[in-house]
């Protein structure tokens, strides 16, 4: 059977859409805004994060941050004072979506609108705490009690809060605490605590596959070829970066140097004749980081669920330096080439192009010989059908005369002269 080979950028399940989740749909002016962020985001910061105001970007500065935990987006922001309706927007951040990156505008609608009930001004609006921690609390609506408890200690604070007056309200950390999610709850307001380890055992390494898994149906016995981006989302450089999988055959198999925040394509060729649980694992240091792959197998072609377009149409919505490089003068692709914002990218290394004067001189030389060889075969062809003079033809026939005469043997014919 003849080998096919489909290349494939990822196939991604239905639940890996970009989602934007508000804790509500409404709010006061100046209340603090929550919301968590889901999908396969390639890069997301809070420079990609604005608030809209009847489809214009609200001019007043808003005080906000983003934060990445696990798989999720945390975002908070302290919202305008003014009344209206307003969109919160994603822009210009590389996301994957059904197998094509893409880059266009994530919105979600809200209105803020004055209202007669106790609502609440939070900074921040999640905390990531390395020691004891305090936050600001705010009234937006008449003078009321809180209650905060902080759920990993459970320490409880009550404060009065007189409105438009704000207070700060401080919480401790336990130097055993173990690194957790946790939450600061105020009221019916639920503030994310994230435990993480001390900042001098913060120092280490973290990798991301993008997508994070691969899914679908195949057919028995073809290969397949997929791209998935790894990304190293840790603080610090990664080196000798060792890729391994029993059942698949990844290229290349070892990235050495990797910095933080940045990312490298990886081909993962797969064939089998059965349905495959497995992993691909990403072995730096002493880390090991999973990439797990399932697949059912069919013989039947139109169960098969991707695109052989899908690589080069999100690929090149990439920078070079993002996927690969940009050759030099002089230096050649060892491998595939493709399209990026700019231009021609090399998937593979780029190998210095081997000098071609040696090849010149050599044809040269050759050409030189040939052309010897034709001026002296047309001198000894020319030579032989040179003519011969008058005087040349009757001294051979007065002496072929002669000879006759003599008796002796000639060969030809006496013609008249």
């Amino acid at each position: 059977m003849k080998k096919e080979l489909f290349i494939i950028l990822l196939l991604i399940p239905l639940l890996s859409a970009i989602e934007i989740t508000l804790t509500k749909e409404s709010h006061q002016p100046q209340e603090t805004l929550q919301a968590t962020f889901t999908g396969n985001f390639v890069s997301l910061t809070k420079e990609n994060i604005f608030i809209y105001k009847d489809n214009k970007v609200h001019s007043e500065p808003v005080l906000s941050d983003l934060t990445k935990q696990n798989r999720t987006y945390y975002h908070y922001a302290l919202l305008p004072n003014q009344e209206g309706n307003y969109s919160l927007r994603i822009e210009n951040a590389m996301y994957f979506e059904r197998g094509k990156i893409k880059t266009e505008t994530i919105e979600k609608n809200f209105t803020l609108l004055y209202k007669n009930t106790s609502d609440l001004s939070i900074n921040p609006g999640f905390v990531i705490p390395e020691k004891d921690f305090s936050i600001k609390v705010k009234s937006l609506y008449k003078d009321t009690t809180i209650n905060a408890n902080f759920e990993a200690t459970g320490e409880t604070k009550t404060i009065f809060l007189i409105e438009g007056v704000e207070e700060t309200i401080s919480f401790n950390i336990p130097e055993n605490i173990p690194p957790s999610l946790s939450k600061l709850t105020i009221n019916n307001y639920e503030i994310p605590v994230f435990l993480i380890k001390k900042s001098n055992e913060t120092q280490e390494e973290k990798i991301e596959f993008i997508p994070f898994e691969l899914t679908g149906t195949i057919i028995t016995n073809r290969e397949y070829s997929f791209s998935v981006i790894i990304k190293n989302t840790g603080n610090i450089n990664l080196t000798n970066i060792t890729l391994e999988s029993k059942d698949a055959v990844i290229n290349p198999k070892k990235i050495l140097f990797l910095e933080p925040d940045s990312i490298k394509i990886i081909n993962i060729t797969i064939k089998t004749n059965k349905s495959l649980d497995s992993f691909v694992e990403a072995i730096v240091s002493d880390s090991i980081f999973v990439f797990p792959f399932y697949f059912n197998v069919t013989t039947n072609e139109s169960e098969v669920n991707f695109s052989d377009e899908d690589k080069k149409n999100g690929l090149k919505q990439l920078g070079c330096k993002e996927i690969g490089n940009i050759c030099p003068e002089n230096f050649i692709c060892n491998g595939e080439t493709i399209g990026s914002l700019e231009g021609g990218c090399c998937l593979a290394d780029c190998v210095e192009e081997k000098s071609s004067s040696s090849k010149t001189i050599v044809g040269i030389i050759l050409i030189i010989l040939i052309l010897l060889l034709v001026l002296y075969s047309a001198y000894k062809i020319r030579q032989r059908r040179k003519l011969k003079s008058a005087e040349d033809i009757l001294k051979e026939k007065s002496d072929r005369y002669s000879q006759r005469l003599k008796g002796e043997e000639v060969s030809g014919r006496l013609d008249k002269i």
